[in-house]
């Protein structure tokens, strides 16, 4: 994700950019259905950069946080519209008004054939405080030391801003660091090696046990 300044004349969604390419070439007879038609080496960079901008796939409302409330039911109904659902763990407090301004301003640009529904102002103002109460919890100090460090910052980095070790317990990092890897795996085409999978969980369980004083 990019700057929040773009301009709405010229900032094509995504999703529209997969379109466009999808109806611009003739479909090959084993090309799976909804699969769009890569011709060029400009058309694959192309879907490289759309693929990465859009939420990870794999995200279902029952994963959301307060799944129940106003909030997860106007992000659905929104946001749905043109990707799929994003969990508010892929940015970081201090990131979410930025890049929800990018969506509205996408939003309100697109052409006539093109609309979807928009949220009001107050339905954006539920929105955005509830993906800020609910955003990755950045580290705010300096990481505790760790022979893995080192491999935790370099990878975790690639995709955002560094989690605070005690945003899960230690039993629960296991979990998380295989599901980040399959986003890295869908997104950016780099799964982790079994190697640094294993030294990233170990740093980050030893380092949320050592900081709650476990």
């Amino acid at each position: 994700m990019t700057s929040a300044s773009l301009s709405r004349s010229w900032c094509v969604p995504p999703l529209a950019l997969l379109c466009l390419l999808a109806c611009g070439e003739q479909r090959p007879a084993d090309a799976s259905p909804g699969e769009p038609v890569v011709s060029t080496d400009q058309d694959a960079l192309l879907l490289a950069s759309a693929k990465v901008a859009l939420p990870p796939p794999g995200v279902t409302w029952a994963d959301l946080p307060d799944p129940d409330s106003e909030a997860a039911e106007l992000h659905e109904r929104y946001c749905t519209a043109c990707h799929a659902l994003a969990t508010p763990q892929i940015h970081s407090a201090a990131d979410w008004p930025r890049v929800f301004r990018r969506m509205w301003l996408r939003m309100e640009g697109l052409p006539g054939p093109n609309r979807v529904p928009i949220p009001s102002s107050a339905e954006r103002t539920v929105m955005l405080r509830y993906f800020i109460e609910h955003a990755i919890r950045v580290s705010d100090v300096t990481l505790p030391p760790g022979p893995d460090r080192a491999v935790y910052v370099a990878v975790c980095s690639r995709c955002h801003e560094l989690a605070d070790p005690r945003q899960y317990p230690s039993a629960d990092w296991q979990a998380v660091v295989e599901r980040m890897d399959g986003y890295l795996a869908t997104m950016l085409n780099q799964p982790l090696t079994p190697e640094e999978q294993a030294k990233i969980v170990a740093y980050l369980d030893t380092a949320s046990a050592a900081r709650s004083g476990t």
